[in-house]
C-alpha cells in the first residue's frame, strides 16, 4: 500500500496534480470515509494507495472533484451495519470461547487427577494452559473478554458514513 501525503500548505489544486501521475483507467474504486483523514483509492485487486488529508473539509472537496470526474462509476453512500463493523472482534470471542471451553476441560481432567503426556500443536499449547488452573483460566478469559467487548463498543462508537465510487 503506497501513501500520498497533503500538506496544510498545499493547495487542492497541486493535490489533484500529483493525482494525474495514476492513470485514471487504473482507478477501480474510490473510499471516502467520514473522520477517517484519508481517502482510498484502490488501482487493483491487490494495490491500493491512500491520500493523507488533515481537513476533513479540503478531503470531501477532493472526493467531490474525484466523483465529477469519475462519472461513469457508480457512487454508494452508506452507514455500515453493526455486524460488519465489529465482525472481526465476533469472530474473535468466538475462537476464545472456544479455546478456553476446550483448555477448561483439560483443566477439570487434570484437578481430578488425569494425566496428560507431552503433546505437539495446539493441543499442546492448551494443556500448557489448563496446568494453571481453572480459577486462573477464568480470570484470564473474563480479563481478555473484557477487554474485547471494550473495544468492540468503543469502535461502534466510531461507525461513520463511507462513501464509495466503484467501477
Amino acid at each position: 500500500m503506497n501513501r500520498l501525503s497533503v500538506e496544510s500548505d498545499q493547495s487542492k489544486q497541486e493535490v489533484l496534480q500529483s493525482l494525474h501521475g495514476i492513470p485514471y483507467n487504473y482507478i477501480q474504486g474510490i473510499i471516502n470515509q467520514r473522520g477517517v483523514n484519508h481517502i482510498k483509492l484502490i488501482l487493483g485487486e491487490d494495490l491500493e494507495e491512500e491520500l493523507f488529508v488533515e481537513d476533513e473539509i479540503v478531503k470531501n472537496e477532493i472526493f467531490e472533484y474525484l466523483k465529477s470526474e469519475f462519472n461513469s462509476f457508480e457512487y454508494t453512500s452508506e452507514i455500515p451495519s453493526a455486524f460488519t463493523y465489529v465482525r472481526p472482534k465476533i469472530i474473535g470471542i468466538i475462537v476464545l470461547t472456544a479455546i478456553f471451553l476446550w483448555t477448561s476441560y483439560f483443566a477439570v481432567q487434570m484437578e481430578q487427577g488425569y494425566e496428560y503426556g507431552a503433546a505437539r500443536g495446539i493441543t499442546g499449547i492448551a494443556i500448557g494452559l489448563a496446568t494453571f488452573g481453572i480459577v486462573k483460566l477464568l480470570i484470564g478469559y473474563i480479563t481478555i473478554m473484557g477487554i474485547t467487548i471494550f473495544l468492540m463498543v468503543k469502535k461502534l462508537k466510531t461507525r461513520s458514513e463511507i462513501q464509495t465510487l466503484k467501477r
